[in-house]
């Protein structure tokens, strides 16, 4: 009787100490926001037992395939708006109270050229120009960045006079590969694509000429994994990753 009362006491023992099993994170991503999440994402795997699997589109796009019941556990997107219409739709069904939202990340949009700008030049003064040719932006019904950059021109009373010199990428990523493979001169992109760029190449936008790009994110679940990267999300660790990566921290 001893001896299995042992046997017993060192099986519960055994079970209690078992790790808590590792997962697979599906985290779908904003485009401007991808290689900050890979970052943060060498960061969490070395800290916890668990992986991500990187989806990324435009926030507009991860918005419709969440809608059609895409198996994301994550959703880090470029605005607030997405977010919290797919919490009011899915928060009961789910069972998520408003912490499942957080605004992690202040996005700044910047105007970026091939050809290098002189110190005095304004954004609006190079908008002016007429020999830039065209300019990329991102889709603005689908990328919050797209948006901002439309409403910078509309800001500068510039759209009327670029509206057919426009080319559109479906997300932030895509208005970037215009620019940086030359088929346009230049664009309006996220900080974060630019931080290696020369600073004679890269014009910050006044932020009083677009609504403030507050990027929200969205726990989809409670799943164990994803509430030790909720956890991790908001630590001071990944803070700093954000704002080394071209991001103010919302207050």
């Amino acid at each position: 009787m001893k001896t299995k009362l042992i046997i017993f006491t060192l099986l519960v023992n055994s079970f209690f100490c078992l790790p808590i099993q590792a997962d697979t994170l599906n985290v779908a991503v904003a485009s401007n926001f991808k290689q900050t999440l890979q970052a943060i994402k060498l960061e969490f795997e070395k800290e916890t037992n668990h992986s991500i699997r990187i989806i990324t589109a435009s926030t507009g796009q991860l918005f419709q395939q969440i809608s059609h019941g895409a198996p994301f556990d994550i959703l880090l997107a470029a605005n607030t708006s997405h977010p919290q219409t797919l919490w009011q739709n899915i928060h009961k069904k789910r069972n998520l109270n408003k912490d499942a939202l957080y605004t992690y990340a202040s996005g700044r949009l910047v105007f970026y050229s091939h050809s290098p700008f002189k110190p005095s030049d304004t954004v609006d003064k190079l908008l002016s120009q007429q020999d830039l040719g065209k300019i990329s932006i991102a889709n603005p019904l689908l990328a919050p960045y797209g948006l901002a950059a439309k409403q910078t021109l509309e800001c500068y009373k510039q759209y009327k006079n670029w509206k057919n010199k426009i080319v559109v990428g479906q997300n932030i990523a895509q208005a970037y590969q215009f620019i940086d493979s030359q088929s346009v001169n230049a664009g309006f992109v996220a900080m974060s694509q630019v931080l290696d760029k020369n600073v004679q190449h890269v014009k910050i936008v006044d932020s009083n000429c677009y609504q403030p790009i507050k990027q929200t994110a969205l726990r989809l679940n409670n799943k164990a994994s994803s509430l030790k990267f909720w956890e991790f999300l908001k630590s001071q660790n990944t803070k700093n990753i954000i704002e080394v990566n071209g991001y103010l921290i919302p207050n």
